[in-house]
């Protein structure tokens, strides 16, 4: 059975293994609660990491799932998790992006309630287009 929650200060280092933040941010995004993490009989099998964009809105920066557990409900359990936190934190909106070449990602985001809603691009730092997604809370 999977289990979720907030990563604490204990998760930090399995955190710094997985993810490709630094060692501050990713402090200081268990500080802020931040990052939800998914275990299954004691073993981190993934996280998923949000910030506040524009200190506002919920954004899910990062879903990353072992690969021994891909395709396992670990990912939905991680998202469900998440949006129940965030509705019963009042906010009516959720976002996330993805590259435009991930169909896998995209396809998961709609499959979660998710629509299109616009691209942007970052020039020499990222020269693929960033598809970004939104859920309504309110309804």
């Amino acid at each position: 059975m999977i289990y979720t929650k907030y990563a604490t200060e204990n998760d930090l280092d399995w955190l710094l293994d997985n993810d490709d933040v630094s060692k501050e941010w990713a402090a200081r995004s268990v500080r802020h609660r931040e990052y939800v993490i998914a275990s299954e009989n004691d073993n981190r099998v993934g996280f998923l990491r949000f910030s506040l964009f524009w200190g506002k809105f919920p954004y899910m920066d990062m879903i990353r799932i072992l690969p021994d557990y891909q395709k396992q409900g670990v990912g939905t359990a991680l998202f469900n998790f998440w949006q129940q936190e965030m509705n019963r934190q009042s906010h009516k909106l959720l976002l996330t992006s993805s590259e435009k070449d991930e169909s896998q990602p995209q396809a998961w985001h709609i499959r979660n309630g998710f629509v299109k809603g616009g691209e942007l691009t970052f020039g020499q730092q990222q020269t693929t287009a960033e598809v970004f997604f939104v859920k309504d809370l309110s309804e």
